[in-house]
């Protein structure tokens, strides 16, 4: 018996609304009260993606109505749609599906699924359900993403390839446009023994990129509908209890400062503070929370929390949505030096370039506050925009973009700890720090320090204290925004945690250096 992962038809209705109808283990949407919410996260502290049980069925209209047309056309198909990892069925550990995409760009028409793979293994056969029930058995290729560190699992794509056009406009069962594979399964067997008349297609519903196609030859590429925002950024998933709620919705309005209008997170862990402040945001439209219940060790079997997977899931989520997608994490600040945010800087480069990568320079975070600037900004007199929003400068919350201005005075090279932005449509595998392959030939953009940097907030990366030793400066560029930040932090703490009096939680102690 092999799994499925489903695939959608092209969505033209708001995205993520159907990634959105998790059960209550997970982050609700709109139509469950916060109330309700609450009462979850009091009893579980966290936001549970354990979703291994019954309860974690998408239960929104749209996928009951393909649920119910699958099933007519197919009496023994029965759909178990899921978001989260599904182990395949018989390979022993060593196969686990996340989410498959339709991809057409550069001229391919093939199924791309982001998987967990352990190294050794090969997955020879694709079996597709389509849309009208018949199953369709192609050939699968594995590439493993390149970032794995040596360990026993990797990140990986598994590619089926779909049955050639013919070169007709008529609709036939081969053409893309009926053709329609709704669910995928893998093997590593090339031949498939015929199953139990009763199915069981355990998978997701997930973005297809059917609506974007590109040409290389040109470095140029056309979308047929227009990208629904201007900037996504995507996250490695939370873990260990993430529970840095100030810090987290500080990340959150800058970046919306800077042009980004929709956020993609990968929930391992968090805790009850970074609940409500997701909730928050996911109920305005702005965050996309997804579960990770990640099936191997990570750090042992896996490099952090299987990073690669979510920022390709990510990556691949943005195709023909969003126009950019900012690859952070959430103590990485992109930030401009002389244009007034992100979008701003993009645009003033020829379109031509797939990516823009910047160097990145540390902000240890056990160097000095800068109080007397930041009075200076916000508390200089009565009528201090501070004191409208505070009873004194001491109720402030403790930002890291406001109070930590002392930074390495030698920036990293480009390559090396880097930050980016991408045209998602035009790249095909995204790593940590640069981007692993490209669609078509690289035309890459090194953002010059003087124009932008990746500001890191952190304590020391190899432990203890010796890093504040390094060479030094002050560097005040995220004051520029600090007014309009504080205000916007302020009036979001006021509604997330309006049961609390109001007040963004304190930061917490950054703990043992060592």
């Amino acid at each position: 018996m092999t799994y499925k992962v489903p695939i959608n038809k092209i969505r033209t209705r708001v995205i993520y609304q159907e990634q959105q109808q998790h059960d209550n283990n997970n982050i609700d949407n709109n139509n469950i009260n916060n109330n309700n919410n609450n009462n979850n996260i009091d009893n579980n502290n966290n936001i549970d993606n354990n979703n291994n049980n019954n309860n974690n069925n998408i239960d929104n209209n749209n996928n009951n109505d393909n649920n119910n047309n699958n099933n007519n056309s197919s009496r023994d198909l029965k759909l178990d749609l899921r978001q989260d990892w599904v182990e395949v069925a018989g390979s022993q550990r060593s196969v686990f599906l996340y989410s498959a995409y339709l991809d057409t760009r550069e001229r391919q028409n093939l199924i791309r699924i982001i998987t967990i793979i352990k190294k050794q293994t090969m997955v020879q056969t694709c079996l597709l359900l389509t849309e009208g029930g018949k199953e369709v058995r192609v050939s699968a290729t594995t590439k493993l993403i390149r970032e794995n560190w040596g360990l026993a699992y990797s990140a990986a794509f598994v590619l089926c390839d779909l049955p050639p056009t013919p070169p007709t406009t008529a609709p036939s069962d081969t053409t893309p446009s009926s053709f329609n594979p709704i669910a995928v399964s893998l093997t590593e067997k090339s031949n498939v023994d015929k199953r139990s008349p009763t199915t069981i297609f355990t998978g997701v519903a997930v973005q297809d990129l059917a609506t974007t196609t590109t040409t290389t030859t040109t470095n140029t590429h056309t979308t047929n509908t227009k990208p629904r925002g201007n900037m996504s950024v995507c996250v490695k998933p939370f873990h260990y209890e993430y529970n840095r709620a100030v810090w987290l919705v500080e990340f959150i309005e800058f970046y919306r400062l800077q042009g980004a209008d929709m956020f993609i997170f990968y929930n391992h862990t968090v805790g009850r503070d970074v609940a409500s402040v997701l909730r928050f945001y996911e109920d305005l439209g702005l965050v996309s929370v997804l579960p990770w219940s990640l099936p191997v060790a990570s750090q042992k079997e896996i490099r952090t929390e299987g990073i690669f997977a979510a920022l390709n899931d990510c990556n691949l989520r943005s195709v023909g949505v969003y126009e950019l997608t900012a690859m952070v994490d959430v103590d990485e600040f992109l930030v401009p030096r002389q244009h007034t945010n992100l979008l701003d800087l993009v645009i003033s480069y020829p379109k031509q370039y797939k990516a823009y990568v910047f160097k990145n320079v540390f902000f240890y975070l056990y160097w000095e506050n800068d109080t007397s600037a930041v009075h200076d900004k916000l508390f200089p007199d009565q009528y201090g925009v501070g004191y409208t929003l505070y009873d004194s400068e001491a109720s402030m919350p403790y930002l890291l973009t406001a109070y930590k201005t002392r930074r390495l005075t030698k920036t990293h090279k480009h390559g090396q700890r880097s930050k980016y932005i991408v045209r998602p449509e035009m790249v095909m595998e995204v790593g940590n720090h640069e981007v692993g392959q490209y669609i078509g030939k690289s035309q890459m953009l090194n953002v010059d320090a003087n124009v932008g940097l990746s500001h890191h907030y952190r304590i020391c990366e190899y432990g203890g204290f010796d890093c504040l030793k390094h060479p030094s400066k002050v560097d005040r560029t995220t004051h520029r925004w600090i007014q309009d930040l504080i205000i916007n932090i302020a009036k979001a703490c006021t509604l997330i945690f309006n049961k609390e009096g109001g007040v963004c939680p304190q930061a917490l102690p950054l703990g043992s250096p060592w």
